[in-house]
């Protein structure tokens, strides 16, 4: 049983922008006391449906996700007001090590910003710094702190060089995944599908139909995009149903409900018609 707040959360907005999801209204719905399904319904033609929950997200994803978030949360706390008053530096990503311990904390931040003062004195010396893309940087033998905690800096320079103050964001980190193709978010969506479909020998008893609603939600912010060139939310549902096809189990239908998508928030993945 998973988190039945949530469920219902979530539900009550599919809902809200499906009402006749099941072919019928919807006269009354609750989380039942045994799992399956999730949520039953009473329909206005005096049957049930029963609904079956999961997200999309790539569960791989977002581990790796969720252990450089915790990685990096004491650096971003540490560092989060500290003032940019160089006169040649934008910004600066970190690349962390490991995280960072309490004790090290006042010894890394005084380090750091010596480092960051040291390339900041020296700018007009070194051509290679004054790049648009940037450069990398890492030779910190006189910092041990910061070399304990930092695999190195990448810093990008002031397009008009200049003393202008900046708080936080300037000393961060890059955003995680690199190179991605939104297909693997189409990936998670189909795998997340078979996992139910796997799972389910049999609809639960008392339910005229059983239904898989797949819900995205905490992908948003640990997953590769689901949008790129040309490719949103529906052709991801699109992609994901050429590949699923009549694979289905017992389910009767299979809905993907997108509440951050800007229009159309809700998708029947099968059976296909729109």
């Amino acid at each position: 049983m998973g988190n039945q707040a949530e469920e219902k959360k979530v539900f009550s907005a599919f809902i809200a922008e499906e009402p006749m999801f099941a072919g019928a209204a919807v006269t009354n719905w609750g989380l039942p006391s045994s799992d399956p399904p999730d949520i039953e319904c009473d329909l206005a033609d005096g049957s049930k449906a029963g609904v079956e929950l999961t997200t999309w997200l790539d569960e791989q994803q977002m581990s790796a996700s969720k252990r450089i978030e915790v990685t990096e949360r004491g650096f971003r706390r540490l560092l989060a007001q500290e003032p940019n008053t160089t006169v040649n530096i934008q910004c600066i990503w970190m690349s962390a090590k490991q995280r960072l311990r309490p004790n090290d904390e006042q010894q890394f931040r005084s380090e750091l910003l010596s480092v960051i003062e040291d390339i900041d004195k020296r700018w007009s010396v070194v051509p290679e710094w004054h790049l648009p893309q940037g450069f990398a940087f890492s030779d910190f033998k006189k910092y041990p702190v910061v070399e304990r905690y930092l695999g190195g800096l990448n810093i990008y320079p002031r397009e008009t060089p200049g003393v202008g103050i900046t708080v936080g964001e300037w000393l961060t980190f890059p955003n995680e995944g690199g190179f991605y193709s939104p297909y693997s978010m189409v990936d998670a969506l189909c795998a997340r599908v078979k996992a139910k479909v796997d799972h389910y020998s049999a609809k639960p008893t008392g339910f005229a139909t059983f239904d898989l609603l797949v819900h995205y939600d905490k992908a948003g912010a640990h997953n590769s995009p689901v949008k790129g060139l040309n490719f949103s939310y529906r052709e991801a549902v699109d992609a994901g149903a050429t590949t699923i096809g009549n694979r289905v189990g017992v389910f009767d239908r299979i809905f993907v409900y997108v509440p951050v998508n800007q229009g159309q928030k809700v998708f029947r993945l099968y059976p296909r018609f729109r």
